[in-house]
């Protein structure tokens, strides 16, 4: 009976084990992410369309709050349903107290090539005009829009990805070295259970 319940504990050890091997790559690429990723596409801010073309504007900040904002653009034309991947994509953002700021989104900012895209430093919040100029083949479109610019987070909350990446790791470390010593307990206990090569039960040390 007690070399049953060893070897079921064996058994369950060593799933838990692989499950927290499988887990914490896992986990890393999900934190690693969530800090490093810069995706084009997200939340949709706006859409305008005007003649012949629609225009989509995306951000990965929901709501938008001071210093570095990721935007894109999907520039289409709706006469022929497809993405225009030839034009030339100008951005001004204007403050409401006169701050006013010039950029182009480009493919090469974007890892998604059908979008258009500017990383802007937004210096401050409030409500900001969104202008976008698209020059194209069939001539220049504008669209406008009001963009709300949401107070900064606290630095806690902002940053409580970076905070959270090494306490989890390590909690994570000490979960699995507390595996790996209860599994080589059980085979311990085990082999002295096992009846050695050439030798009697009754020869059997209880203790070794």
């Amino acid at each position: 009976m007690v070399y049953q319940q060893m070897t079921r504990a064996k058994i369950k050890g060593a799933i838990a084990d692989h499950l927290v091997n499988r887990a914490l790559p896992l986990i890393v690429s999900i934190l690693t992410m969530g800090i490093s990723i810069r995706a084009d596409g997200g939340n949709v801010l706006w859409q305008r369309t005007m003649g012949s073309i629609t225009v989509t504007a995306f951000t990965t900040q929901s709501p938008l709050r001071p210093g570095p904002a990721d935007i894109s653009f999907l520039v289409e034309n709706n006469e022929q349903s497809r993405p225009i991947l030839d034009a030339q994509v100008f951005v001004t953002f204007q403050s409401e107290t006169g701050v006013t700021m010039r950029t182009e989104a480009t493919h090469a900012q974007a890892r998604n090539k059908l979008l258009y895209c500017t990383l802007i430093d937004l210096p401050k919040p409030g409500h900001w005009k969104m202008t976008l100029l698209v020059v194209h083949a069939a001539g220049r479109i504008e669209f406008a829009s009001d963009l709300a610019v949401s107070e900064p987070q606290s630095p806690l909350i902002a940053n409580w990805k970076f905070m959270a990446f090494p306490f989890t790791i390590a909690i994570l470390f000490i979960f699995q070295q507390g595996l790996a010593w209860k599994r080589d307990a059980t085979d311990r206990s085990l082999r002295a259970f096992t009846k050695p090569a050439g030798q009697s039960l009754n020869e059997i040390s209880p203790l070794e």
